[in-house]
């Protein structure tokens, strides 16, 4: 058969699996036949699919090895690409590069500039490359910056290349809610909070953000109303795509959350969706792991029914959760440290130090 026909039908049976892990390993089996007859046109396509599917994911393992290639391509083969079909990926990757705790700064800002210049030799704006920033200065909780960002982001026009109204709309509400002008953050997004405006994950990741903030300030029926708006908003997210993992760490948000409010009905997000975090980005590793400490801290035995994929599963189904904590809690410490090296700071372990002080 020829291997063009082989790859469409990989693509079909592509189309009919369920998981993102399936689609993406039918994904793999057709740029590898695709590599095997060195068809670059082919494997340029299928790597930015198969970084579009994992995007639907809280992984990035397989999308940057993609993306290297995509860019080698484009740079080794003059005028067989445009270089404006993969800048939308390029958003994407250079978060996930951020989020890598083995990567340097100086690398992240290399990677970024690069971006940059290629947004200005297509004819784009410098609204994404700013929205970039406002993410890399929430990363270190630089507020002063991070609304300098925005500042010049609401500068720039918005082109194709620009991140939706909607998540724009998310960056101001987490700057203010961070900074405690609640009431701020609340008008500010309220095309977004009010569903004016949404994406796939706006508003549930802003339902989130408040609810959170809401619970550091004690305001504790502030938090409440917005984890029943993000309640509700999931049902209807899951019910559209029950595949979409990338909001794990908003449900480990939910989880903490809860810990303090409705521990069973925390136990029961923690057993449904635990193992949404199983290889995911470092970043994301992190914060998930944190968010659970609370809800650990217990040496009673539970029985749980968990995917069995998850590192820690046992077949009986019986944990002491004291046992996990230290699990989480192992993971968290590791990534903080690193991210703290990585930064020549002590943020990251701060915030750890926080959240376990009152949950271990």
């Amino acid at each position: 058969m020829n291997y063009a026909l082989q790859i469409q039908r990989f693509l079909l049976q592509r189309d009919k699996l369920a998981s993102a892990a399936d689609r993406i390993a039918a994904l793999k089996q057709a740029i590898s036949l695709a590599d095997a007859n060195r068809d670059i046109h082919w494997g340029f396509d299928l790597r930015l699919e198969l970084i579009f599917e994992e995007k639907k994911t809280s992984r990035c393992k397989e999308g940057l090895h993609a993306f290297t290639w995509i860019l080698d391509a484009f740079d080794n083969h003059p005028g067989e690409f445009n270089e404006d079909d993969f800048l939308w990926e390029y958003k994407w990757m250079l978060g996930s590069v951020r989020r890598n705790s083995d990567v340097s700064p100086s690398l992240v800002d290399s990677i970024a500039e690069d971006f940059k210049d290629r947004l200005l030799r297509n004819g784009y704006s410098l609204r994404p490359y700013y929205s970039f920033r406002v993410h890399s200065a929430f990363f270190l909780n630089r507020l002063d910056e991070a609304a300098e960002m925005i500042e010049a982001r609401n500068k720039e026009i918005r082109d194709r290349m620009s991140n939706c109204r909607a998540c724009e709309l998310d960056d101001d509400v987490e700057l203010e809610m961070r900074r405690g002008n609640f009431d701020k953050a609340i008008a500010a997004g309220s095309e977004m909070l009010t569903k004016a405006v949404t994406c796939k994950h706006m508003p549930f990741s802003a339902y989130c953000t408040c609810m959170k903030y809401f619970a550091l300030a004690g305001l504790h029926d502030k938090a409440l109303e917005y984890f029943l708006k993000a309640e509700n908003e999931f049902a209807e997210m899951i019910l559209s795509d029950e595949t979409d993992t990338a909001c794990a760490v908003e449900i480990s948000e939910m989880i903490g959350f809860l810990a303090g409010h409705d521990r069973e009905k925390a136990w029961a997000l923690f057993e449904q969706y635990a193992h949404w975090n199983i290889d995911s980005e470092d970043f994301y590793d992190f914060l998930f792991s944190m968010n659970v400490l609370p809800l650990l801290n217990d040496d009673n035995p539970r029985t749980l029914s968990v995917n069995a994929a998850l590192p820690w599963y046992e077949a009986e189904g019986s944990y002491v959760p004291r046992i996990l904590y230290d699990y989480y809690y192992s993971i968290a410490k590791t990534l903080a440290e690193k991210f703290d090296q990585r930064h020549d700071c002590d943020y990251f372990s701060g915030r750890l130090s926080r959240i376990a002080r009152f949950s271990g």
